[in-house]
């Protein structure tokens, strides 16, 4: 299954250096709003696709499907987290059953 990376250009640069299997980039704007829930929904329907990660700031601005599979899940830009720390570590620990210590 394939990891999928949707976000602002310097973050799926980074997840693309990592080795992730596919990586968009896309601006914040109103138009491009449209071509990420076109690209999310694509992303839905193919079988190759087990893991979608989205910026948390790109996911404010669509919205996102609740589905179980592919697993989407929320990640934080070069920015840093929106949600902080301590939900951020809930997320992984939920998602992944992994608890992430200092």
């Amino acid at each position: 299954m394939k990891i999928v990376v949707l976000g602002d250009k310097d973050t799926t640069l980074g997840f693309r250096l990592a080795g992730v299997h596919e990586a968009y980039s896309f601006e914040d704007t109103t138009h491009e709003m449209e071509r990420v829930r076109n690209k999310i929904m694509e992303l839905i329907e193919r079988e190759d696709v087990g893991v979608i990660l989205i910026t948390e700031r790109l996911a404010q601005r669509v919205e996102i499907p609740d589905v179980t599979f592919p697993i989407i899940l929320q990640i934080p830009d070069k920015y840093g987290s929106l949600y902080g720390e301590e939900q951020l570590r809930e997320i992984v620990r939920r998602a992944i059953g992994v608890e992430i210590k200092r």
